[in-house]
């Protein structure tokens, strides 16, 4: 039953492993593991980049396309992504004019990064040296309560 229309073909994502694909459709509806996300989500203090700016010098955001254009730690990734829209190497003219990278490209990028994967954890930071120690001895009477 051939009526003369074409199929769309499914997205690169719907046939990919779900680990890349959860992780594409996380960045596309911007619930990915990046800092601007789990910031607002009240899971970390700040919103830097935790692979190029992990001491929040610069200031650098982490959004969904920071590793994709701007990370530092992923250049040769984000050089072969960009490049695969490129077709030619006509020069700066050619470049800017290229069309995002599609599905496949960005799933590949996704497989050899761990852009969209679990965030460190972030460092416990005290109030003062006074309320640490108190946090440290009451861990410690807990496990001696627990031994006996």
């Amino acid at each position: 039953m051939c009526s003369g229309r074409r199929q769309a073909e499914p997205a690169p994502a719907a046939r990919a492993e779900k680990r890349a694909a959860s992780r594409f459709y996380q960045l596309k509806s911007g619930h990915a593991l990046t800092g601007v996300y789990l910031k607002s989500t009240d899971n970390r203090p700040d919103d830097h980049c935790w692979w190029c700016d992990p001491e929040n010098i610069s200031g650098t955001q982490q959004t969904r396309d920071h590793p994709f254009k701007h990370c530092s730690r992923w250049k040769d990734q984000q050089a072969e992504l960009w490049a695969s829209q490129r077709g030619n190497q006509e020069g700066e003219a050619e470049v800017a004019c290229r069309r995002p990278p599609g599905g496949r490209e960005v799933l590949d990028s996704l497989r050899s990064t761990h852009v969209g994967r679990a965030a460190p954890p972030v460092e416990e930071s005290w109030d003062s040296e006074d309320e640490e120690k108190e946090v440290v001895e009451a861990e410690a009477e807990g496990a001696v309560e627990r031994a006996e």
